[in-house]
């Protein structure tokens, strides 16, 4: 049984259900690990098996993070933070090797071969893959040595990973604030260190993994005989169908990703969510219309820039 773990709130279990349904699609014997952070009530349905924050009570840095983060403005602090402790649990309870996502992933191809990277490495990462031309993109580089290399929306451990978990832990539990001046931000910088000072921490090269609005132009998605590759080479094997992933499939700067969002918005449909009117409701709420029509704009004006350096580097 491959097991994969996430982190919700009672009222994210939809995404959850759509979650395990994109797994069992594609890859074999699925089990899902949801810790659901405000419920202890979740009853276990096939795939699915659920945990209640007091299961953790005995996992080292529990305490301290939920003394610290449970009560506070800013719910997603706690659960950002119950990451390495949650995959700790799962590491102490007979769970070899554990992948976690967050609940709003959704896979499009076999990711089998994610677990098999576990047997000969601890840690796995995926790469944000950002555009990092300072001349031809540098809001792209900027954000990412902002933001981290990686991505937290997805890191793998096996047994022998457990004294890195402990020390993500001990870093969520000491800080999880976004303070560029200090290289902080939230729970995410902070895998920026572990292949440095952990052993056998594998970055995944796989450019199909944790494809997003990050990595739009770095993975050039493109349709090679009839079927979607990144780069040329790689399947897409699963998307984090984050905000500004979904305005971005929107306004067509990434429409090759279309035929998966429709995907995703079916199936939610069917578990009674409107993912647009709920995208839609967000712009209207936070006034970010405007903030994306710019950010459409922008990069527009980057790949002309881009081009124009290219261009002058051939003159």
């Amino acid at each position: 049984m491959r097991t994969y773990c996430t982190i919700i709130t009672v009222d994210y279990l939809p995404f959850t259900k759509v979650l395990v349904a994109s797994l069992k699609n594609s890859t074999e014997d699925v089990l899902l690990q949801v810790l659901v952070i405000d419920d202890n009530k979740t009853i276990n349905s096939p795939g699915l098996s659920f945990h209640s924050i007091n299961s953790l009570e005995n996992t080292h840095f529990f305490k301290e993070i939920k003394n610290k983060y449970a009560h506070t403005d800013n719910p997603n602090h706690f659960r950002w933070a119950l990451k390495p402790i949650f995959i700790n649990y799962l590491l102490e309870n007979g769970f070899s090797k554990v992948l976690y996502i967050d609940p709003d992933q959704y896979f499009v191809n076999d990711s089998s071969f994610l677990f098999d990277e576990l047997d000969t490495n601890n840690i796995l990462l995926t790469p944000h893959w950002p555009d990092i031309n300072p001349i031809g993109n540098e809001d792209s580089l900027f954000a990412v040595l902002r933001g981290g290399l990686f991505n937290a929306g997805f890191i793998g451990s096996n047994i022998k990973g457990k004294a890195a978990m402990e020390w993500w832990a001990e870093m969520c539990h000491y800080k999880m604030e976004r303070r560029k001046e200090l290289g902080l931000f939230d729970d995410q910088k902070y895998l920026d260190i572990l292949p440095v000072q952990f052993p056998n921490v594998q970055i995944i090269k796989h450019q199909g993994c944790n494809l997003a609005s990050w990595n739009i132009d770095a993975c050039k998605r493109e349709m090679i005989n009839g079927e979607l590759r990144i780069n040329k080479t790689y399947k897409p094997v699963f998307i984090h169908f984050s905000e500004d992933t979904i305005v971005n499939i929107l306004n067509q700067n990434d429409k090759l990703l279309q035929p998966f969002l429709d995907e995703y918005i079916a199936a939610l449909k069917k578990e009674n969510i409107d993912l647009l009117n709920s995208v839609n409701h967000k712009d209207k709420k936070k006034d970010t219309s405007f903030y994306y029509a710019a950010k459409h704009k922008l990069r527009l004006r980057t790949r002309i820039k881009r081009f124009l350096f290219k261009l002058a580097e051939k003159i």
